[in-house]
């Protein structure tokens, strides 16, 4: 006879079959003892109504808990289709030794490019010219009186996005102000005010009157597609095995919209979510914003088959050239993404897959249960193999009992990593499995884009609902930038990278200085990535005087020339030289 509990002792023995790793539990609420007659419902008839529309009586029934051998999963949408499995003990090789001699696909060379011909990859000419379409088409279609931006002011509001990061004001308005503790002249001579504001008002990357009404995100969706395939282009592949990861990243957002989520205990907890593939250095291969439960799917036999998360690292790798899918590829994920049935279909198109799983996606396998294992001592792992698809899985107590299954990393082998005990007051040596190791040492690009990205973060704010995720796409491309560059000039930092790309742009439209100059080294003011690039220096006249620049060819004349990009006092004589490597 099952026992009767209260609604409150329900929760609490819910909780701890929660705990203990066990089957999910049916719960079955008696009716209430009716006091009084009532012909009210509780309730949608056919549906039964949800735990929002339960009466008080019945919420204060005897419930009873029945256990059953096969548990539905505690998400709808992470549910999977059921498959069988064959459970042993002898541990699978990996089949991905075989394909690591496999060739290269071809490669972009940025080992003599300078920090602007980087970024340039990414903001190329067609990301200008596709701006600028857009943007004209906009302004025709709602008849704006705005005059049409040219690409120097375009490539200066991007500069002044960038200089936003890491120039911080009360305000984006305060960049013009007069009051002499924030005006920035290196903004205010670029371009004015109300012509920065014009701008941006009209900014647009799609046809306002061929968006696709199931696509939330149709309004980029053009700059999406090109983003990403500059991304994958530019992606620099490791000597050995490529190892990715699939996580999420959250871009701040606190307006209204049907997209924006909120993640409990996150950093940043509203705003949209986006499935990121990116490199354990953090660079981003290709995204997905994710649009709700509610979205449309845009594969209905993924979401089926791996449930919609599992779903997106399908979509995500699908999305990458089919040489670098030939490729030794090794995904990691964490416990939202994992599962069995996905382990599968990418080992059977010879990608690796190494992740976190819960408990509920390992319905017989032979693992020890988790309430066993956190009485076992720390560094204590059980071992199973699902021998019929070559899946090897383990259990380990750290502080905490973590789960990981792999089609690559080993079980087996284990290594040694020290851990502080509160017991005997000193570090101990705790045994690890490799296939923890790989974990640890692959995931975490993802975090650490997002932490890129948030230390230089674009501060000029709109209300449109898209203007976050194109600023955070701008901050994707730059780290992306920084992090092929640093592949060969290993000492330059994210800061100098960006100061160096703004001080460029933004030197095209300025006016040359009159006067005479600081006291300070007039090559030293100059960064290299402008002084040699050989592009746009031309001479012009200066209204006073200055001292020649060139201080390595130990020139001492007066000249009234200066380069007009540089903004240095130059002589003739002085130029070519000047600007020579």
């Amino acid at each position: 006879m099952p026992k009767k509990r209260r609604f409150g002792k329900l929760i609490d023995l819910l909780d701890e079959v929660d705990e203990s790793g066990e089957s999910p539990a049916t719960v079955f609420l008696c009716p209430p003892n009716v006091r009084e007659d009532s012909d009210a419902d509780s309730g949608d008839e056919d549906g039964g109504g949800t735990i929002d529309n339960l009466n008080r009586n019945l919420l204060q029934a005897d419930a009873e808990l029945v256990g059953q051998e096969d548990g539905s999963d505690d998400e709808a949408a992470e549910s999977v289709a059921p498959t069988s499995h064959r459970w042993g003990k002898r541990e699978v090789a990996s089949f991905l030794k075989e394909r690591e001699e496999a060739c290269p696909y071809p490669q972009v060379n940025f080992s003599n490019k300078t920090p602007v011909e980087v970024l340039s990859f990414f903001l190329d000419d067609e990301f200008y010219a596709q701006l600028l379409q857009e943007t004209r088409r906009y302004i025709q279609w709602r008849g704006k009186n705005v005059q049409e931006p040219s690409i120097a002011e375009l490539k200066a509001v991007m500069a002044i996005l960038y200089f936003s990061g890491y120039h911080n004001v009360p305000n984006r308005r305060a960049f013009w102000s007069t009051d002499p503790d924030l005006h920035v002249e290196f903004v205010s001579r670029i371009i004015s005010r109300n012509r920065f504001d014009d701008i941006l008002s009209v900014l647009h990357f799609a046809d306002n009157q061929r968006l696709d009404p199931s696509d939330k995100m149709a309004k980029l969706r053009p700059l999406f597609n090109s983003m990403q395939d500059k991304f994958l282009r530019a992606f620099q592949r490791p000597p050995s095995s490529t190892e990715l990861d699939v996580d999420e990243s959250m871009i701040p957002y606190y307006g209204r919209h049907g997209c924006k989520q909120f993640l409990r205990g996150k950093p940043i907890r509203f705003g949209f979510k986006a499935w990121c593939l990116n490199s354990p250095d953090g660079y981003l291969l290709t995204f997905e914003v994710y649009q709700g439960a509610s979205g449309t799917a845009q594969r209905p036999d993924y979401e089926a088959a791996f449930g919609k998360c599992g779903s997106a690292v399908k979509i995500l790798i699908d999305r990458m050239p089919k040489e670098m899918r030939m490729d030794a590829l090794h995904i990691f994920t964490d416990n939202l993404f994992t599962s069995l049935p996905l382990m599968m279909a990418l080992k059977e198109e010879g990608i690796g897959h190494t992740g976190t799983i819960r408990q509920n996606r390992l319905r017989g396998c032979p693992l020890s249960s988790v309430a066993a294992m956190k009485k076992a001592p720390r560094g204590d792992t059980s071992v199973a193999v699902e021998t019929k698809q070559g899946i090897n899985l383990v259990r380990w107590k750290d502080n905490s009992v973590v789960t990981v299954a792999s089609t690559v990393s080993s079980s087996r082998t284990v290594a040694e990593v020290q851990r502080w005990s509160r017991r005997e007051k000193k570090r101990i040596k705790v045994a690890q499995p490799q296939m923890i190791q790989d974990y640890n040492c692959a995931m975490g690009g993802t975090d650490r884009m997002d932490q890129n990205i948030g230390a230089y973060r674009i501060a000029i704010r709109q209300k449109k609902f898209w203007w976050c995720i194109f600023c955070w796409l701008l901050g994707a491309a730059m780290q992306n930038a920084w992090l092929l560059y640093r592949q060969h000039h290993p000492g330059e930092n994210q800061i100098n990278f960006i100061r160096a790309i703004v001080r460029y742009h933004l030197a095209e439209t300025t006016k040359p200085p009159s006067g005479r100059p600081s006291s300070a080294s007039s090559q030293h003011r100059v960064p290299a990535s402008i002084r040699y690039d050989g592009i746009n220096h031309l001479v012009v006249p200066l209204a006073k005087q200055g001292t020649c620049a060139n201080k390595e060819g130990k020139c001492k004349s007066h000249p009234k020339t200066a380069c007009r990009k540089c903004q240095v006092p130059l002589c003739v004589a002085c130029f070519v030289p000047f600007h020579a490597t």
